[in-house]
């Protein structure tokens, strides 16, 4: 508070301190949907498909020459990963002062790892890149790459999520007094979304009794190519995508006793289902393409019209050429 003692003065009170801000942003790879390639507020991957998070801390430039009455500045990152996800690794930490970016060396800061948070702390900016001046304003960036994990929610229609994360910064804000820090609020959530194909065996109809026994291949082309593959590991009861995890067993998928044979965590775009062995007495399914057609631009919400994530598939009894579904009877006929 400043009282002024005496009438009709005018004064004119200038801050002592220049808050920053920070902002937290996901990569999104080119799956064919509506979403453009980039760092943004959403994306959608595979579980266990490495992508990258954007922290960005902006400095502002002061006219008052404010930095220049700290010993010291401090700032300090302390990011919230949701449970879905998985710190990797720390990639880059620069800082742009102007038109340069430099690379901020390891020994100028502290990275604290603990899931689900992660702290990287710069005790003092000023002496991280040469010919560094604060008061001209800087940009700290600093860029990691993580995983969607198995406790990853997924979508199996359009709607939320709850892989979420934030970031937020505590920076110095009293020259005289080095324990003294403040908070920016925290950043505008990012999201993070991954899907879950259905599928059912049947026999003979749709709504034929389920069908167990029968195996199972994903692929990413038409064509259903070893190098097209895309592998899969079984865990209590579904297939997760191998990706980039180390340590896994690819599998071929089995419809159970309920014939099911559910995936989680599948990135969006176009897959095919071919039925590589089917069960004794019945002859395999055509290929079946997967279409999961998302649109997250609004961040907080997806949405999946156009997709097929819930499939009932038939299997006919052996004994002769398994016709296909469409066509005229002149086609049966002709075959």
């Amino acid at each position: 508070m400043l009282t002024v003692t005496q009438a009709n003065w005018n004064v004119d009170v200038t801050p002592k301190v220049e808050k920053p801000s920070v902002k937290k942003e996901v990569y999104d790879n080119q799956d064919g949907t509506s979403n453009e390639a980039g760092f943004g507020s959403s994306a959608d991957h595979a579980i266990n498909e490495e992508f990258k998070f954007k922290l960005t801390a902006t400095l502002p430039a002061s006219n008052v020459h404010v930095y220049d009455y700290y010993d010291k500045y401090t700032v300090i990152f302390n990011d919230t990963l949701s449970e879905g996800i998985t710190f990797d690794r720390l990639d880059t930490v620069e800082i742009t002062n102007g038109t340069t970016s430099q690379v901020i060396d390891s020994n100028k800061y502290t990275l604290y790892e603990k899931q689900p948070y992660l702290t990287l702390g710069i005790d003092d900016v000023k002496t991280c890149a040469s010919g560094l001046n604060l008061n001209d304003g800087a940009t700290i960036t600093v860029t990691y790459t993580a995983h969607l994990n198995d406790k990853a929610y997924v979508n199996t229609a359009g709607g939320s999520t709850s892989n979420i994360n934030k970031v937020y910064l505590t920076y110095s804000n009293n020259p005289k007094d080095e324990s003294s820090i403040g908070k920016t609020p925290e950043s505008t959530p990012v999201y993070v979304y991954t899907y879950q194909l259905n599928n059912t065996k049947h026999q003979d109809t749709e709504k034929g009794p389920a069908l167990e026994g029968a195996c199972f291949r994903l692929y990413s082309d038409e064509a259903c190519t070893d190098q097209s593959e895309v592998q899969l590991y079984q865990k209590d009861g579904f297939y997760y995508p191998i990706k980039d995890v180390l340590g896994k067993e690819a599998v071929e998928m089995k419809s159970a006793a309920n014939g099911t044979f559910n995936v989680k965590g599948l990135d969006a775009g176009t897959y095919y289902l071919k039925e590589i062995t089917p069960p004794d007495g019945y002859s395999a399914c055509k290929v079946i393409p997967v279409t999961i057609k998302a649109d997250h631009s609004r961040n907080d919400q997806v949405n999946l019209e156009g997709s097929n994530l819930t499939n009932d598939i038939v299997n006919i009894k052996a004994g002769g050429i398994t016709l296909p579904s469409t066509g005229g009877i002149g086609t049966t006929l002709f075959y």
